[in-house]
């Protein structure tokens, strides 16, 4: 790897996560219901780096947890 973990997250946008999400889980389908009902006001994307195996972690987390 030869950007550090602080430049890669520096430069994270959604295009980019979910070409390397698609690029190492293979195809995913996602119903229409789940783009539709998708709010974002009460939850947001958390990203963990752990510099063990350089790797990131994403999930959904609810703000204010």
């Amino acid at each position: 790897m030869t950007d550090t973990a602080e430049e890669v997250l520096a430069e994270l946008n959604v295009a980019r996560i979910l070409v390397a999400v698609v690029e190492n889980s293979g195809e995913i389908t996602v119903p229409v219901n789940s783009f539709l009902s998708a709010v974002n006001e009460d939850k947001e994307l958390q990203v963990d780096y752990n510099k063990d195996d350089q790797t990131f972690t994403f999930k959904i987390k609810v703000k204010g947890n």
